[in-house]
């Protein structure tokens, strides 16, 4: 049996290289860290505005949740709020094309007890009704990579828990479907199945008169009740179906469909397409809702209602405040930074620079820390976030929760790399074969399993002259004067030699984790 590497606040592990030592200082999540390296920095009489702009901890609690995982926030308050300016299309005007995210299809199927061929027959019929107005269908899945920005989200998702299926028979019965979806190693050989199974004619007699598009890895077959073939003008290196999907709208469109209409309940599909829909040549419909609430967001003319540098804006705006793959602000959702993006044009320049390249130069920088800083204090003048995090810290006479002041500048420029780089691809949906930067020049960075994971801070910790005293050294017993920690007034923590001293402060009872000022949800569904 495999050992489950469970995170807990002791096990989590950082190591940021100490600037002008050798020897790598190793943290452990605490959750009195913070308030311990402030209480030594006194001590030591440093200046507080020096210190504060280390992270003061093994993670920015700004960014971080306290697993090591990234903070969420509710995705879908942005979708609804954007939906609210138009009414939902009545009429969708022919011929349409609908393109399908393939994922979001298969996970709503119930497979238990089928085999898998009739879980095939099954999601084909389920295809097929979903454009049952259309005379085109394209179905896009997700590509999935050995190392993608996503490994944490899918990790999160699924839990590495799931049977592993390394050759899927047609006659095999499904028992475990959820199970078998909890790897994203079934998932690529259940679509390569799928794929290969609506191939046969059996399965294309249900298409009758409809060109079915399907994608497979990197490659996109068409197939018709009379036959199939390989569309080379679809293959694409793409890994996101969300970005995909415009890639198919774009090709529907050019082949004359005045309408597309695009079946992904997901508010960053719904981002891209406003983003993107002025370079699609035809009516852009998204299709939201559940079965018995079905409803048809008019893209196109929300992006006329919004105007055309706002939508633009959405993207990179999009990416800096939180998705799948970059984290949010503890504390802070999409709202009140939609509403700056709509009133003022530094706000839209800043986002809609973000992505344009790979790289976050000092002038963008200089904006992203200046939109951050009104993000946890509109009234303030200040432009960087070490200083507002020193300027807070003092308004609230130190009596502050780490999560509650913004990330500091090193922190915050590792935030922005990762939203930048999101940003770069989500610009790039039209791209067949864009160019795609190393994540681990981006925000990343290789873990011990080869996975990618983030890089949360360049710099140290915190000052070399709190580190120096965070821990203490003892062996049989912490006292007076040998023990660092009682000679400077602290407890001991876990990062101290000795676990069972009399020095320790008594541990309380973990709270559950409170969701940010937002949830995590992705649907667009209201509750």
């Amino acid at each position: 049996m495999t050992k489950t590497k469970l995170r807990t606040f002791t096990n989590i592990r950082m190591k940021p290289r100490s600037q002008g030592h050798a020897k790598e200082a190793i943290l452990k999540a605490d959750r009195n860290l913070f308030g311990q390296m402030i209480l030594v920095a006194e001590n030591r009489k440093l200046k507080m505005s020096d210190v504060l702009a280390h992270p003061l901890g093994p993670l920015p609690w700004a960014l971080a949740s306290g697993d090591g995982s990234l903070r969420k926030t509710n995705k879908a308050a942005l979708a609804r709020k954007l939906e609210r300016n138009v009414s939902p299309a009545e009429v969708i005007p022919e011929p349409s094309a609908t393109i399908i995210d393939g994922m979001s299809l298969v996970q709503k199927l119930k497979g238990n007890d089928n085999t898998f061929s009739q879980l095939a027959g099954t999601a084909l019929s389920h295809v097929v009704h979903e454009g049952a107005k259309s005379r085109r269908i394209d179905v896009v899945f997700d590509v999935y990579k050995e190392t993608s920005i996503k490994d944490a989200e899918r990790a999160n998702r699924s839990a590495g828990t799931g049977i592993h299926f390394k050759n899927i028979q047609p006659g095999h019965n499904i028992q475990q479907w959820r199970k078998l979806l909890g790897s994203s190693s079934n998932k690529a050989s259940l679509i390569k199945f799928l794929v290969e199974e609506w191939k046969k004619p059996q399965h294309r007699e249900k298409l009758e008169g409809k060109e079915l598009y399907v994608t497979c890895e990197q490659l996109c077959f068409k197939i018709t009740k009379e036959q199939w073939e390989e569309a080379p003008e679809l293959k694409s290196s793409q890994e996101e179906a969300d970005t995909r999907l415009l890639l198919h709208a774009l090709h529907a469109a050019e082949s004359g469909y005045k309408s597309v209409i695009i079946t992904a309940e997901d508010t960053d599909v719904m981002v891209l397409c406003l983003g993107m829909c002025h370079k699609i040549p035809s009516h852009l419909f998204q299709k939201c809702g559940t079965k018995n609430r079905t409803r048809f967001l008019d893209i196109t003319t929300l992006s006329g209602t919004l105007g055309g540098s706002v939508c633009d804006s959405l993207i990179g705006m999009h990416a800096f405040t939180g998705c799948d793959t970059v984290s949010a602000f503890a504390g802070r959702g999409k709202m009140t930074t939609f509403k700056q993006v709509k009133m003022d044009k530094t706000y839209q320049d800043a986002f809609h620079e973000l992505g344009r390249s790979w790289e976050v130069s000092p002038e963008l920088f200089e904006k992203l820390q200046e939109i951050t800083c009104h993000m946890y204090l509109p009234s303030t003048h200040t432009t960087e976030v070490n200083k507002l995090r020193y300027e807070l810290f003092c308004a609230r006479r130190g009596e502050v929760e780490s999560s509650q002041l913004p990330p500091c500048e090193d922190c915050l420029f590792m935030h922005a790399l990762r939203a930048n780089y999101q940003a770069a691809i989500w610009r790039r949906s039209l791209q067949s074969q864009p160019f795609v930067a190393n994540p681990t020049d981006c925000g990343w960075m290789t873990d011990e399993d080869g996975k990618l994971a983030v890089n949360w801070m360049r710099g140290s910790p915190a000052p070399d002259a709190v580190m120096q005293l965070l821990s203490c050294k003892c062996v049989r017993s912490c006292e007076l004067p040998k023990c660092t920690c009682l000679s400077n007034g602290l407890k001991c923590t876990d990062m101290c030699r000795l676990q069972t001293c009399q020095n320790k402060a008594i541990e309380e009872e973990p709270v559950a984790q409170q969701s940010d000022s937002e949830s995590d949800v992705d649907d667009i569904e209201e509750d």
